[in-house]
């Protein structure tokens, strides 16, 4: 099957952000030993979620714990060595680079594997949350299916996808409102979206999901790269599964801006760390 290839640019922000205080901590935000990893999308690197990543580390809501890097070949290496060779219990973050950062979901499903091992194997990680942008949302979802359910890989208890192409690139908005989206999902189905409904029996029921998706403007319902109806196709789809399932409109914000947006920091944020 052919895949669609996005070309992301490493835009960032200013990462100076004013930290929380003691008591907005102590409220707010469940601080856990609970790695959190963090996928770019096709054509991405260190910088595409490396300032998200920088700036949660500021606000003191996470920290950045490790960068590992996956060979063309899967091979699993760290950059930066956790020290007691355990993470601590501050909400740590795992940055994922692949050397290869244009192959498709099905060969990054299985480098979304290798590294669960490999924090398993190394740092005896039980359970984790996932992140992806764009492709990485695709490959998070792709590796779920596959292997959510396999009792010998580290549980995943969250999953955020920013801007994923679930449906490719179709805009079904021309026959359908939102509303009827997100109730009976897409009108037109890509092969991508097909093959997820017929494996949708090896996602888990209890992972926890949050859809964010970026309209230009009310009249542009795209991020320039994805349409919002291709990036939200699958909130049906999870929601009949049993998933409880979140989804956010961000507008003004094209594709790569997306994770380089507050409002989307906050809803990553508020979604896997704080309280309910």
């Amino acid at each position: 099957m052919g895949i669609l290839i996005l070309i992301l640019s490493g835009c960032r922000l200013n990462n100076s952000v004013k930290p929380l205080s003691s008591e907005e901590k102590e409220v707010d935000v469940a601080y856990s030993d609970v790695p959190t990893i963090f996928l770019h999308g096709a054509g991405g690197g260190k910088h595409s979620l490396g300032g998200m990543l920088t700036r949660f580390t500021n606000q003191e809501v996470a920290q950045k714990s490790l960068v590992l890097t996956v060979s063309k070949d899967g091979v699993v290496s760290e950059n930066k060595a956790l020290k007691g060779g355990h993470f601590s219990k501050d909400n740590p973050m795992v940055q994922v680079l692949f050397e290869d950062n244009r192959n498709n979901e099905w060969e990054q499903a299985a480098w979304i594997k290798a590294v669960l091992v490999f924090l398993q194997e190394n740092y005896q990680v039980k359970t984790v949350n996932l992140v992806g942008h764009s492709m990485g949302g695709i490959s998070e979802f792709r590796y779920l299916l596959q292997d959510g359910k396999n009792t010998t890989l580290p549980k995943v208890n969250k999953l955020v996808a920013i801007g994923s192409p679930f449906n490719e690139f179709l805009d079904t908005f021309d026959s359908q409102s939102l509303d009827d989206l997100l109730i009976t999902g897409p009108s037109q189905r890509s092969e991508r979206f097909i093959l997820y409904e017929n494996e949708l029996d090896g996602m888990p029921k209890d992972v926890d999901v949050l859809l964010i998706a970026g309209k230009l403007s009310e009249n542009d319902l795209s991020d320039k790269v994805v349409p919002l109806s291709s990036a939200l196709s699958v909130n049906m789809m999870l929601m009949n599964n049993g998933n409880n399932v979140e989804h956010v409109i961000i507008t003004g914000a094209d594709h790569s801006g997306l994770h380089e947006n507050k409002e989307v920091d906050e809803k990553v944020s508020h979604f896997l760390w704080y309280k309910n």
